[in-house]
């Protein structure tokens, strides 16, 4: 399932429609509205799934059958809820209702100020897949689901051995013909609700528990606790100069997603269980981006360690370099478990070299589901991506997998190249932008005008001094 979203006249954006949970790529000319329209997918997938009422859960599910055990002649049933296309198309017009009545409202919460907005609405494009949740209150149940996987039936039997009331979901894409099922999500709650359940599935295929980084992420990291002292500071100024307690919203002249990034850095911490799951690639960032490990103490205050001179660091006292995208570990790694990023100017003070390994390291991440929606202002960030990308349509298309070897590379560096979004911001004459997608091409790649066009004129420029400098010479 794929999920665009659409604006029309909004900012200097004049039309745009983009995919939002996949692995996006944005490229443009300064000041051509890409930051505020990150800022809108942020703020927008954030309450996309807030606008599913009792209406919409009725369009979107339907009850098919329940089915037992037969092996053991033993009935325990589940119930499927399948979620059909006929059914999603008609959710998706009924939620492009509610957005476009609550627009305004969106718009103002995220970026704290009305900005003008002429449509703004969702797409959803499926192929030939259904969903379905399949929904039990005995794990003997899943006996019925014949392509459970891994060990997964067992941790989930471990899981409920002390639970007396239990409720067991699995997130189901099949395609039309069940030749091909895939297994999305499993969840388990205490209690017997299937709303519950029905409705965390819903959240994890329509929304995405993701977090905007800013540009000038090095500065926000290095300042976010004085920002957050001074605001302090203004409340309890402000409490004791009215004699009482009022709660103060965000008044910081900072849009929604920006002032949750500060907040993200103010109350991190790590989670466990997400450091293992994303062990390899942690690796790979470390050992191949700061050549070094990061860390926090009890008091949340963050360090860099350096394999060089093997000395540890407070950040503020690290490269830019480290600033810059130290944030993303931290991220991945979060208690508060984002399962997609939206970052502004991904290489900011990446020498070209490390820009290289930085899109091995997000190809990585986006083979691990993580979405990621992107912008670069770099042609070696762009090439790099576009070389990984015409290589990956190689080793699909011929398992040409020897190749990896002579490029110096690994499987994980690859991409799903069905899963690679790139829209160039053009600029019009008017001063607005229009948002074009660039198609790939499986042996040419992508077609970045705005780089080729810079090339071209260095190029050319060169040319022209050499003429020069020959001319006076003779």
């Amino acid at each position: 399932m794929l999920i665009f979203l659409g604006v029309e006249n909004f900012a200097k954006i004049e039309k745009a429609k983009v995919c939002i949970n996949s692995y996006t790529l944005l490229v443009g000319p300064n000041n051509s509205g890409k930051t505020y329209f990150m800022q809108l997918v942020q703020g927008v997938n954030e309450r996309l799934i807030d606008l599913v009422d009792g209406k919409a859960m009725k369009i979107l599910m339907q009850i098919e059958e329940t089915a037992s055990n037969i092996d053991t002649g033993i009935n325990f049933e589940y119930r499927s809820y399948v979620i059909s296309q006929d059914n999603i198309s008609r959710f998706v017009a009924y939620l492009n209702t509610k957005l476009n009545k609550k627009k305004e409202q969106i718009i103002r919460e995220i970026f704290g100020r009305e900005v003008p907005v002429g449509k703004l609405y969702i797409e959803v494009s499926l192929e030939k897949e259904n969903y379905e949740i399949m929904v039990c209150n005995d794990v003997k149940a899943l006996n019925t689901i014949k392509f459970m996987q891994g060990n997964m039936k067992s941790l989930l039997e471990n899981a409920v051995a002390s639970m007396y009331d239990y409720t067991i979901g699995t997130l189901v894409k099949r395609n039309d013909d069940k030749s091909e099922e895939n297994i999305i999500r499993y969840f388990l709650f205490a209690g017997n609700d299937d709303l519950r359940m029905v409705t965390t599935s819903l959240e994890s295929l329509f929304g995405c528990r993701g977090l905007f980084l800013p540009a000038s992420r090095a500065g926000l990291m290095l300042l976010y606790r004085d920002f957050f002292a001074i605001k302090t500071d203004d409340v309890i100024s402000y409490q004791v100069k009215h004699e009482e307690i009022i709660e103060k919203n965000n008044d910081s002249n900072l849009t929604q997603p920006v002032y949750q990034f500060l907040r993200f850095l103010q109350t991190y911490s790590i989670n466990d269980s997400r450091m293992k799951e994303y062990e390899m690639e942690i690796s790979f960032f470390e050992e191949n981006l700061i050549e070094g490990h990061l860390s926090t103490n009890s008091h949340n205050n963050f360090s860099y360690y350096s394999n060089a001179d093997h000395v540890r660091i407070p950040m503020y006292m690290a490269s830019s370099m480290i600033n810059e995208i130290a944030p993303f570990v931290f991220a991945l790694t979060s208690n508060n478990a984002y399962d997609g990023f939206v970052i502004d100017e991904i290489e900011a003070s990446l020498h070209p070299q490390k820009q290289l390994e930085l899109v091995r390291f997000l190809n990585r991440l986006s083979n691990k589901e993580i979405k990621l929606i992107l912008s670069t202002h770099s042609d070696t960030f762009a090439s790099k991506v576009n070389n990984l990308y015409i290589l990956s349509n190689y080793v699909k298309q011929n398992k040409g997998k020897d190749i990896l070897d002579k490029m110096g590379l690994e499987k994980e560096d690859l991409m799903s190249p069905d899963k690679l979004f790139v829209y160039e911001f053009v600029s019009q004459s008017n001063g607005k932008s229009i948002v074009k997608e660039i198609p790939g091409d499986s042996k040419a790649g992508f077609q970045f005008d705005l780089f080729t066009d810079s090339a071209m004129h260095l190029y050319n420029e060169a040319l022209k001094i050499g003429e020069i400098l020959q001319d006076d010479q003779a």
